[in-house]
């Protein structure tokens, strides 16, 4: 795979630039005269994308020479760049062999744990001094976000930003609820749980889509749904870290979550919650919504309007009438309510920077251009096309039209295969999504601590396995409910006191 890359690399290169270099990093325009300044030579930097957009083409398409002549026009000159990219797990391993390899490219796509790890390698450099030219980044990347890419004062990744309109919060899960099957048994939406609870039992029993069986379900979710939402309504969410008495403690530990397990515990016995969720995958979810056998399940925003969404549109043919709309988390006994606040940082793949990359400084200042949306900036001209062409923009309505398809995008080099510095833009959602995304982000829950302790990587299955086992045996009753103060004895014995521990330590040193 080495030898393979090397090779689709060095015939990338020379299909773009007609340079002699044969391997990865950044290269000089052998070609350029003299008497220019070194700032005009031209530098490829080599940029690796952990995606799998296969209409993207290698030589980076039309798009490649109409962004670089508009930076170059912009005052960026002599930037160029190859884009490569590997979706997965296939990233994962050819990312590791160019690392052991001494090839890494200029600019690429990493996660916390192996920017963690290639910080401790010496892999990648530090950026705090490159980020002075790109006041576009800095605006648009909010301060608190830098926390969790920064090792020993220094900050070694760019993380993902977003644009200041409302509808662009990292924030639009809740629950999604039929409400057609409400208007049909002239109920409203809930509030709390014990709304919530007479609902679930009206979606079971009183045949909402009327086709006088008793077929449908309340709550319903993946193998990997946890009804986060409910959790919340105690406060809690079990895999954050909840901040108690001058300390952080994992929520599954506290006796709140012990309180929504309970509860689901009930639920389930009664037949409220969908029996196949533990083993259902999310093509199966997404079948029993389309055919109209769930009421109630926690997703995101997109999927009150048919057209973007594939489930929320099936659903739309199959059943004209149907309508999902999201609602606020329902509240507790105590008026708590919320869901996870959704990590902006880890939500997208973060971008480190090669030690061995070339005047760091212009790359950066190529990105600082890229997400510039002044006159002469290359923020929508590198996300949606040329204006006219490929998109129109309505300026009074705030609204993004794509005219070309994403497709036909992709394959002439603009949006997702390049977006080397990422920034939420939601422009082209419709009015619903937007509205319904507001809710979203004004129901949160938040992490009181997001890095990972080195002792999380010593213990990883306290949360994969352990958490998992006792949360799904728990809510189907295979276990009873006190089977939950032996899960917190299991997770401190097994390696919880120390992972809270550093987390501890690590917390106060960011509340300092």
């Amino acid at each position: 795979m080495q030898k393979k890359w090397k090779k689709v690399m060095a015939a990338a290169c020379a299909a773009v630039l007609a340079v002699t270099a044969a391997g990865c990093g950044s290269t000089t325009n052998s070609t350029t005269p003299k008497g220019n300044t070194a700032e005009e030579k031209a530098i490829t930097y080599q940029f690796l994308r952990n995606s799998g957009i296969a209409e993207y083409p290698a030589d980076g398409g039309e798009a490649r020479k109409v962004l670089t002549e508009a930076a170059a026009k912009a005052g960026v000159k002599g930037v160029d760049f190859v884009a490569q990219q590997a979706p997965g797990d296939d990233y994962n391993t050819k990312l590791n062999l160019l690392a052991s390899s001494g090839e890494l490219p200029d600019f690429f796509d990493i996660d916390a744990l192996t920017l963690s790890r290639f910080v401790e390698q010496g892999l990648v450099q530090p950026i705090d001094e490159y980020l002075k030219a790109a006041p576009n980044l800095m605006k648009l990347i909010p301060q608190h976000y830098w926390e969790q890419v920064t090792f020993d004062g220094k900050i070694y990744a760019l993380p993902n930003g977003l644009r200041e309109e409302a509808f662009n919060s990292p924030n639009v899960g809740s629950i999604l609820i039929r409400q057609d099957w409400l208007d049909t048994l002239n109920l409203k939406a809930p509030t709390n749980l014990d709304e919530l609870y007479t609902i679930l039992k009206a979606f079971v029993n009183d045949d909402p889509d009327q086709n006088g069986k008793k077929d449908t379900f309340g709550f319903s979710g993946t193998k990997l749904s946890r009804f986060n939402s409910i959790f919340g309504a105690y406060g809690v969410i079990p895999n954050f870290w909840i901040e108690r008495d001058g300390q952080i403690k994992k929520g599954f530990t506290l006796p709140e979550t012990k309180q929504a397990l309970a509860l689901l515990q009930q639920w389930y016995k009664e037949g409220l919650i969908d029996p196949d969720f533990p083993v259902m995958e999310s093509k199966q979810l997404n079948e029993k919504i389309i055919n109209s056998k769930i009421g109630l399940f926690e997703n995101d925003a997109y999927l009150v309007d048919p057209k973007a969404n594939p489930t929320s549109e099936a659903l739309n043919k199959t059943t004209p009438s149907s309508k999902l709309v999201l609602i606020p988390p329902p509240k507790g006994p105590e008026g708590k309510s919320g869901t996870p606040q959704v990590n902006a940082v880890a939500a997208a793949p973060l971008r480190a920077l090669s030690v061995n990359a070339q005047d760091p400084e212009r790359l950066f200042r190529f990105l600082n251009w890229f997400v510039d949306d002044s006159e002469g900036g290359g923020f929508n001209l590198a996300l949606y096309g040329i204006e006219g062409t490929d998109y129109t923009y309505d300026k009074e309505k705030n609204l993004i039209t794509q005219t070309t398809s994403y497709a036909d995008l992709y394959k002439k080099g603009y949006n997702n295969p390049i977006r080397m510095a990422f920034i939420t833009d939601r422009r082209w959602t419709t009015e619903e999504v937007r509205a319904a995304i507001e809710v979203a982000s004004q129901n949160v829950i938040p992490n009181a601590f997001w890095k990972t302790v080195p002792a999380e990587l010593d213990y990883p299955d306290l949360e994969t396995k352990l958490w998992a086992e006792y949360f799904v045996k728990i809510v189907t009753g295979v276990w009873p409910i006190e089977k939950f103060d032996e899960f917190v004895e299991k997770y401190y014995q097994q390696g919880g006191t120390k992972i809270e521990q550093q987390a501890n330590e690590e917390w106060k040193k960011v509340k300092q």
